[in-house]
């Protein structure tokens, strides 16, 4: 509305969306505010049509899966197993109806959710109901803040995205996403480490690819974009030191934190842009989980970074792995 140029309006509609949204969580005094981080910033960066009926179907899934999640962790909640069977069908479904990069994408975030209700029910003596409470209230300040920002600062009206043929989604597409995925959950599910919950993002994108370069390829820039993401953190930790309490010193640093962030983003093309964006998300998430009015959080942080560093380095070895028996199998059918 009051600017023209578009990369501009992008950056600044991206920088002030998120930290309302981020402010919002810390202010409002919720149980999870790390919902204010995760979906401003994947409407953001993910984000096509921002009217209400486009964000409306951005958030439906995600609300079903966690309501869907609730119920299942409620009902059976004394019989983990028959958990982990349900959230292996559950998987499989969402795998086979993602037949197209948009639809692997709209995946993540319901996919996610139902992990989170799941795993944080095994092991915490929280409110699961109100927690569904919180995401309604989340998504509902994230829709209202993002429609603000739109209007202040237009999208670029843009021709229709370009039409994706759909693919197979084979038997053995579905065996590595459900594999890897219900491996990551029931590891989750008996182990206590709640921290470690957040590595199932970078599982569910690589696991959900369509070829082996793919996978290898979301691998190796998540390695980039969640670590690097971790020591982003830190570094704006040290700079709120001791301040991390004064609401206008912490907006004024996170609003300048994302508006960096943002504007590579807007500024980038192609594969870059996918980088700025998931470092984006990946600096902002370990922010709002372990910063509080009187702490950093760091060990919290290293423990992610190093959490993530370790689940990276699993999905790398599983890829070298695969590969080299597919080699060694190919030579000796020749030879043979």
């Amino acid at each position: 509305m009051f600017i023209k140029n578009a990369h501009t309006n992008e950056t600044l509609r991206v920088t002030f969306t998120i930290t309302l949204c981020m402010l919002a969580g810390k202010l409002l005094q919720l149980d999870s505010p790390v919902y204010l981080a995760l979906y401003p910033t994947i409407v953001m960066t993910k984000g096509k049509d921002y009217s209400w009926l486009g964000l409306f179907n951005t958030f439906l899934p995600t609300l079903l899966a966690a309501s869907c999640a609730l119920l299942v962790s409620e009902v059976f909640h004394d019989h983990p197993f028959i958990i982990w069977t349900i959230s292996l069908i559950f998987f499989d479904w969402m795998r086979r109806r993602a037949n197209t990069p948009a639809k692997l994408g709209a995946m993540l975030m319901p996919t996610f959710n139902w992990i989170l209700i799941i795993v944080f029910s095994q092991h915490t003596v929280s409110d699961m109901p109100m927690r569904i409470h919180e995401i309604l209230i989340s998504m509902a300040v994230t829709t209202v803040v993002t429609k603000a920002m739109v209007y202040l600062f237009p999208q670029e009206k843009r021709g229709k995205p370009p039409a994706f043929k759909a693919q197979s989604v084979s038997y053995q597409h579905r065996f590595v996403s459900m594999g890897l995925i219900g491996t990551g959950v029931a590891f989750l599910m008996m182990v206590d480490l709640i921290s470690a919950t957040f590595c199932m993002v970078p599982v569910i994108a690589a696991a959900t690819q369509f070829s082996r370069d793919k996978f290898r390829e979301v691998v190796e820039r998540r390695f980039i974009t969640q670590v690097g993401g971790c020591a982003l953190a830190v570094v704006f930790a040290f700079v709120m030191a001791g301040h991390q309490s004064t609401v206008g010193f912490y907006a004024l640093g996170l609003g300048c934190l994302v508006f960096l962030l943002a504007n590579w983003m807007a500024t980038a093309q192609g594969p870059s842009r996918d980088i700025h964006a998931d470092a984006l998300l990946a600096t902002m998430l370990p922010i709002q989980l372990y910063m509080g009015n009187t702490s950093l959080g760091l060990e919290s942080t290293y423990l992610r970074a190093w959490e993530l560093t370790v689940t990276l380095g699993i999905l790398f070895i599983l890829h070298q792995l695969t590969r080299s028996q597919g080699n060694y199998d190919r030579k000796h059918h020749r030879h043979s």
